[in-house]
C-alpha cells in the first residue's frame, strides 16, 4: 500500500506487482514500481538467510520491470483468479530472470519513463543483455534513489 502497487500474485518465489491498474497513475507509475522494487531488495537485504548464524549472509533477491500495455482477465473454472498477459509481462519476467542477485534492471523503455517520473531514481546503463524470445535488450539497473538513506550512511554513523 505504501507505494500504490498491487500485488498480482506469487508463483513460487516470484511476486508479481502492478501499478496502474486498479487506481489511475499515468504520471508516476514506473516511478512507483521502481521505489517498490528498491523496498523490496533492501527488506530483503536486511534479513539474514540464518539469524543463528549471520556470517551466512542475508537474502539477495533480483527485481525487474518493463512498462507498457497489458491484458488482464479472470483464468480458471475451480478456482478462478485474476491475472495479466502480454509481452510487457513476458519482459518484466525476463528482466527479473536476466538480472543480478541483489540488483533491479528495467528495460530501457521503462528506464526513460522513470527518469521522466522521478529524476531522483538513480539509473546505470547496464548494456546488452540477451534476453529469450526478444534478442539483444539494452537494460538498466535502478541504483538508489537520491535522499534516501544507504545502510553504509547508517552504519558509518
Amino acid at each position: 500500500n505504501q507505494h500504490g502497487v498491487y500485488k498480482l500474485e506469487t508463483i513460487g518465489d516470484c511476486y508479481i506487482a502492478v501499478s496502474n491498474l486498479v487506481i489511475d497513475q499515468p504520471g508516476d507509475h514506473v516511478a512507483r514500481i521502481a521505489r517498490f522494487s528498491l523496498a523490496a531488495v533492501e527488506a530483503a537485504r536486511n534479513t539474514l538467510v540464518d539469524t543463528s548464524d549471520p556470517s551466512k549472509g542475508s537474502v539477495l533477491i533480483r527485481a525487474g520491470f518493463d512498462a507498457g500495455p497489458v491484458v488482464g482477465n479472470v483464468v480458471g473454472s475451480r478456482t478462478k483468479k485474476y491475472t495479466v498477459f502480454g509481452n510487457t509481462v513476458n519482459i518484466a519476467s525476463r528482466m527479473e530472470s536476466t538480472g543480478i542477485p541483489g540488483r533491479i534492471q528495467c528495460t530501457e523503455k521503462a528506464a526513460q519513463l522513470l527518469q521522466e517520473q522521478d529524476t531522483s531514481i538513480i539509473l546505470s546503463r547496464r548494456g546488452e543483455v540477451s534476453v529469450k524470445g526478444r534478442g539483444v535488450m539494452v537494460t538498466y539497473f535502478v541504483d538508489g534513489q537520491t535522499g534516501a538513506v544507504s545502510p553504509a550512511d547508517t552504519e558509518a554513523s
